[in-house]
């Protein structure tokens, strides 16, 4: 790019040198803002009770995800694996995936041994449940007993107080939902009526020919893992 002689006899740049630098410094302050709003963290994601996963206790209310820097994960990315985590039905995560407890509604999530991207919920206390989340579903209002111990399928029901949840995209009512998981809880032997099947990682009972709209899914009232 030519430069300008002023009539001092120093050099100084020229009218595009300046837009190019000054479109340099817009970038830089857009990548810096950008660095700051991923430092702060992801959309606020909504656990619909007081849940638990494994050790990690997770009151009911909105949390901030913030994924690790250089772990490779974005935002949707751990907002889907969060959703994930909380669906588990005994609390033992997927290999290589692994809870840290950090005191009430914190947690950080490593895969192996890195980490992956922790969690906090947002304001002290806990907060009222119920409502829907699109990434875990509708939650049934109230709670399901379950009288005695029974298994099902591979999955063993602990006698006590659990939850029932209708996944994104399921238009099951959950006063249905509610009427077949009894149903499927006095089955002899513990067997599904055909043509019911069960996804024994998540507790969800679905129709193999409408595997998203017919399907419900059971949790502990307390969360998933040891008690």
């Amino acid at each position: 790019m030519p430069l300008v002689r002023s009539s001092t006899g120093r050099r100084r740049f020229g009218a595009a040198s300046l837009l190019g630098l000054a479109g340099l410094g817009a970038l830089l302050l857009l990548a810096l803002g950008s660095s700051s709003a991923s430092a702060a963290g992801c959309p606020s994601f909504r656990v619909l009770h007081n849940d638990r996963i494994g050790p990690a206790v997770l009151p009911a209310g909105p949390y901030t995800l913030t994924p690790a820097a250089g772990s490779g994960i974005t935002c949707p990315m751990a907002s889907q694996l969060f959703a994930r985590f909380l669906e588990d039905y005994d609390g033992v995560l997927p290999s290589p995936w692994r809870v840290v407890a950090e005191g009430s509604g914190r947690a950080s999530f490593r895969r192996g041994g890195q980490l992956g991207f922790s969690v906090a919920r947002n304001g002290g206390g806990g907060g009222g449940g119920g409502g829907n989340n699109p990434q875990i579903g509708k939650l049934c209002p109230g709670t399901f007993t379950v009288n005695a111990s029974t298994s099902v399928g591979a999955l063993f029901f602990r006698k006590g107080p659990y939850l029932i949840y209708l996944p994104s995209g399921s238009n099951m009512p959950c006063r249905r939902a509610t009427g077949l998981f009894t149903r499927f809880l006095g089955q002899p032997g513990g067997r599904l009526p055909f043509p019911w099947r069960l996804k024994n990682q998540t507790a969800t009972f679905y129709k193999p020919e409408h595997p998203v709209r017919s399907a419900f899914r059971i949790e502990p009232a307390n969360g998933a893992g040891p008690a």
